[in-house]
């Protein structure tokens, strides 16, 4: 069904690198990859972390869009942030698998166009990734879901012992999945934030048939935050007093600048840092 409905990737690489590839598409792996050449350096996409039999390990399951990888082939491990030099490893493949459904057999090497599996490099991975040869390669694109994670759910442990389990289990969860996200709060609260429900529900089973969760450990009932959009600044002037009555705080509400919201999920600006470091980061960006 897959060879007859969908192009080759010979076809279909050629108008899915504009979109695919982050960087310049007259530079070298661009260029390659337009024309799926197998001679040309290793540009792989990893879109999936899946559990394996070994506790804690999983496999990095992609495809090949430029060049060939084998086992033992040094690579570049690129996460989201390695333009400003972070997530950033070089890492040696321990081995290729092809990955057939809940078949797993180990194969010499894959040229692109191909999809399969590394073993080896999830420590270096989180859920997606870019892995490369090529030394002044761009990022590909992070996929985007259109849902975002409303629903949470808090997990505690009941036994102070148990949280290093625990820990570790959130860690396999936000490998496995990739619409699951996971916080660690000062209160030692972890907080599991997803799409649905019903797949929170399922937690202490864990996602993809792995370990998640200790049975020593509670968690409470699904909730849905419900938050509102600012789309243009506000007529009106809010005022607020203080329990005292001695100070008043007056307060408009307008749309965030263009940079705030990447800065803010990059950690560059939190509630959590100094206020005046704060201050000063947003009035020397943002007026």
């Amino acid at each position: 069904m897959i060879t007859i409905h969908l192009p080759s990737p010979v076809m279909v690489q050629k108008y899915h690198c504009e979109v695919l590839y982050e960087g310049p598409p007259g530079d070298e792996a661009a260029m390659s990859s337009k024309s799926c050449d197998s001679k040309g350096p290793l540009m792989m996409y990893t879109s999936k972390m899946v559990p394996t039999s070994d506790k804690g390990r999983f496999y990095a399951f992609g495809q090949v869009f430029l060049g060939v990888v084998y086992t033992g082939l040094m690579v570049c491990i690129m996460g989201p942030n390695s333009g400003e030099k972070e997530d950033l490893y070089l890492k040696q493949i321990q081995r290729t698998i092809l990955m057939m459904g809940c078949y797993v057999e180990p194969i010499e090497d894959v040229s692109c166009g191909n999809i399969m599996g590394l073993v080896g490099v999830d420590q270096f991975l989180v859920k997606t990734d870019t892995i490369t040869t090529f030394e002044r390669s761009h990022n590909t694109w992070v996929i985007k879901f259109s849902v975002s994670p409303a629903v949470r759910v808090i997990v505690e442990a009941k036994n102070p012992a148990s949280l290093p389990k625990l820990v570790e289990g959130l860690k396999q969860l936000a490998k496995s999945d990739p619409m699951v996200q996971c916080i660690s709060e000062e209160s030692r609260k972890h907080i599991i934030m997803g799409v649905w429900g019903t797949a929170l529900g399922d937690l202490p089973q864990g996602r993809g048939g792995g370990p998640c969760l200790h049975p020593h450990q509670e968690k409470s009932d699904p909730v849905v935050s419900y938050q509102k959009t600012v789309s243009e600044q506000s007529n009106m002037l809010c005022l607020s007093r203080s329990p005292i009555k001695h100070n008043r705080f007056y307060m408009k509400a307008w749309p965030f600048p263009n940079g705030l919201a990447k800065d803010i999920d990059k950690g560059k600006v939190s509630v959590r840092q100094e206020l005046k470091q704060g201050a000063h980061y947003l009035a020397e960006n943002y007026e």
